[in-house]
């Protein structure tokens, strides 16, 4: 696997192709990382530096080098350690404020709308509009998609997002974490521009026909050592925030807000920081503040495997970071996957790269999910003992 060393106008200016190892992981609503082993000779102590950014031809992801450890391998090779993290990590090194003049009184950063817009907003107004500094600005970074469109929904509801001073990347990754989102700061290696958005991902799942589905499955090959766990020990679905000035409660993001009942699960959130005067204020604190909670505390499904690091789909061609895809098992069971991470790695028995997915929603063999798409409400009906035997 080739490694690009960049310019600062995140131009290829080198080609490593003599690497001992590298391991290169990029995720759906988080940093990603690095860690490359070279040997240590003149050219690579001033090849792998702090601050040199590095790519790979399989993705728009870029890497900056932030530690490099001179070390003695198994081998006895004195080699170079290097490490890093993706672009995403400078959101780590700006301040999500509204301004700097205030931080007595009034020292909240208050955004209200979509929570992918919010978001959005928050990274446009710190580093590309630069309104608390114009040394934050990231030159040249365009505001667009440049991966398939999304076709899983945004959140349609509007919010207000309380924002107390703290880095960047925490204040997005919050909401994103509470709504499902993921977020990317990438190169097109074409133009070498880069690209941040917000984003869902895109449904390639067996329970659409837009998209050629995604499935990784045992009879395909690209799935082996399946293994099955749920449980709902942790889980609250109902969030009670209770502060000085008042109490709200919370509904998880996909929860029906009639829920009663054995199937109410509720959470008591003290929220004694919470002492907004304003009563708008303090309400949407206490809503983010719940969600936030509940987040944490979701249904633990799992329906896992390992996935063969060499199968017939492609990424970033048949998926990407986000999209929802097909897991199957031996006895039918299927749950629709988020794909939250892609590794890269490189070594000695060659180069692999393979996902990590995580549950978006588990399928039970004969319930209503289960059903054949194709089947038309005619065809069901005709069997008057159908719908009685659905779970």
């Amino acid at each position: 696997m080739d490694i690009n060393v960049l310019d600062t106008l995140y131009r290829r200016v080198a080609v490593v192709d003599d690497h001992i190892s590298l391991v290169w992981t990029e995720r759906f609503a988080s940093v990603g990382d690095f860690e490359l082993h070279v040997v240590s000779n003149l050219q690579n102590r001033h090849r792998f530096i702090e601050g040199i950014r590095l790519a790979i031809p399989q993705s728009y992801r870029v890497m900056t080098i932030d530690t490099v450890e001179e070390a003695i391998n198994d081998e006895g090779e004195r080699i170079l350690i290097v490490k890093g993290f993706s672009l995403e990590d400078i959101l780590k090194h700006r301040v999500a404020m509204a301004d700097l003049t205030d931080l007595t009184t009034d020292p909240q950063w208050i955004l209200t709308g979509l929570p992918k817009a919010v978001a959005e907003q928050m990274f446009h107004d710190i580093c590309v509009t630069g309104i608390l500094d114009p040394d934050d600005i990231i030159a040249g970074v365009n505001e667009i998609n440049i991966f398939p469109a999304d076709t899983i929904d945004e959140p349609p509801d509007s919010i207000t997002y309380v924002v107390d001073p703290q880095d960047l990347y925490t204040a997005i990754k919050k909401l994103c974490d509470a709504y499902f989102m993921g977020f990317r700061l990438v190169r097109d290696q074409d133009t070498t521009q880069l690209y941040f958005d917000v984003y869902m991902g895109v449904d390639r799942s067996t329970q659409q026909t837009t998209h050629a589905a995604v499935i990784f499955s045992p009879d395909l090959e690209n799935l082996h050592s399946t293994r099955k766990l749920s449980s709902v020990a942790q889980y609250k679905n109902v969030a009670y925030v209770v502060s000085p000035v008042g109490h709200e409660i919370v509904f998880a993001t996909d929860v029906d807000p009639t829920v009663e009942g054995f199937e109410r699960r509720v959470l008591l959130v003290k929220a004694d920081d919470i002492t907004d005067g304003v009563p708008a204020t303090a309400t949407a604190k206490m809503i983010q503040r719940g969600l936030e909670e509940l987040s944490k505390n979701r249904a633990f499904i799992v329906l896992d495997g390992e996935v063969a690091q060499q199968s017939q789909y492609t990424y970033g061609t048949d998926y990407n970071l986000g999209d929802v895809v097909t897991l199957e098992d031996d006895d039918g069971a299927t749950a629709q996957m988020q794909v939250v991470e892609q590794i890269f790695a490189s070594d000695q028995e060659g180069d692999r790269s393979y996902p990590t997915l995580a549950i978006n929603a588990f399928i039970t063999p004969g319930s209503w999910l289960a059903v054949d798409p194709d089947l038309e409400w005619f065809d069901l009906d005709a069997d008057s003992t159908h719908w009685a035997d659905q779970p």
